[in-house]
């Protein structure tokens, strides 16, 4: 049996965007391991470009000029060391660029 699921009155008029922090925007390079690439290096799935929430913070008002009033981020809670960052092993901590490692990722 599928239940009935109302969603929020917010939802009626969101206009979602979906990040994937990563790749989004680096906004603090200085919390960076040393092997992040530089900005703007072609992305491949065992790079990492050092993006991260800062990122988003400082593109908010170029979103709200877009439209955009919600925003889906891919996963980004505390998870075993993939690009991906799935899956997750609790929601209660957001994980730290600093133990992401592209040797153990694949």
């Amino acid at each position: 049996m599928i239940e009935r699921f109302d969603a929020p009155e917010w939802v009626q008029d969101a206009v979602f965007y979906q990040i994937f922090p990563e790749r989004f925007a680096n906004g603090d390079p200085g919390n960076d391991p040393a092997w992040v690439l530089p900005w703007g290096t072609p992305p491949t799935p065992l790079t990492f470009m050092g993006g991260d929430l800062q990122g988003i913070l400082d593109h908010l008002p170029y979103l709200h000029e877009l439209g955009i009033n919600a925003i889906y981020t891919t996963p980004i809670f505390a998870a075993r060391p993939t690009i991906s960052m799935t899956p997750a092993i609790t929601s209660r901590s957001i994980q730290p660029l600093a133990t992401w490692s592209c040797s153990s990722a694949w």
